[in-house]
């Protein structure tokens, strides 16, 4: 559940000038104790990005933005899951909770020239406080410490190209109904049987076959539990995701971010 980019560089220059012999010069000496030195354990990952960016203009490195709102989740338990409901939907929760209650979800949407609309953020809105920093969201198996390069991040892996948010509750009894659904239909697929008519219902032109929806926000039946699923970005990969922090040190919103815009360049 976690995506690690890790470069080989600085190993590769220790085991050519460190290894095998005694630091001699004083500088040798500086360098060797910089790479034997035990740093403090970090607390927290800042995201590269400032996504008020995106949220406050309708253009962000000349690619126009639109907003795209697609209803509420309902959050009774606090613990939220970032996913791939379609093939993780077994995903464990965000170690933060909130509030429960419901909230938006909005899609900012990239109206990219070369590869037409894209989803760039998908946010989960608490309070219409803005944020003042945003953390790299985790889960209780990520440990941050392992994060060695300044482009590393945990996320979560994308195979059937969607993300989802759904509190954990949900997601129970979505795993529930997945496996009621393969009961019933065991040579079936529950994209193609099922959830396809649904994203359909959310295309912009019905009447078009191309247009197969990019979203849904799906009400488990007989429950007043939901889960929504959405196009991820570019498709298929590692995405990470942050909690919006307020000044006053509380959570605002958690954002999904799809790496279409506002992403950094690491020599």
């Amino acid at each position: 559940m976690r995506r690690l980019f890790i470069i080989g560089i600085i190993l590769s220059f220790l085991s050519c000038n460190l290894s095998g012999k005694k630091p001699e010069s004083q500088k040798d000496k500086e360098m060797f104790g910089l790479f034997k030195k035990k740093t403090g354990k970090k607390t927290e990952v800042i995201s590269h990005a400032d996504y008020n960016l995106i949220f406050e203009n309708k253009e962000v490195e000349n690619t126009p933005i639109e907003l795209l709102k697609i209803g509420d989740l309902n959050v009774p338990s606090g613990e939220i899951v970032v996913c791939d409901p379609l093939v993780y939907s077994d995903t464990p929760p965000l170690t933060k909770k909130v509030k429960p209650g419901k909230y938006p979800v909005k899609i900012y949407v990239a109206k990219t020239k070369d590869s037409g609309d894209r989803y760039a953020i998908a946010k989960l809105e608490f309070s219409n406080k803005k944020a003042e920093k945003w953390i790299m969201a985790l889960r209780a198996e990520d440990d941050i410490n392992e994060l060695i390069d300044e482009a590393d991040y945990f996320g979560f892996p994308v195979d059937a190209g969607l993300g989802g948010f759904y509190d954990f509750r949900s997601g129970q009894e979505y795993q529930k109904f997945e496996s009621d659904f393969m009961k019933t239909n065991p040579e079936g697929n529950i994209y193609d049987d099922f959830f396809a008519a649904e994203f359909k219902k959310n295309a912009k032109d019905q009447n078009d076959p191309k247009d197969i929806g990019d979203w849904i926000n799906f009400q488990l039946p007989n429950s007043e539990l939901n889960i929504t699923m959405f196009h991820s970005g570019y498709g298929d990969g590692t995405y990470p995701s942050y909690w919006g922090i307020d000044k006053e040190g509380e959570i605002v919103s958690l954002v999904i971010d799809f790496l279409v815009l506002l992403v950094p360049k690491y020599e």
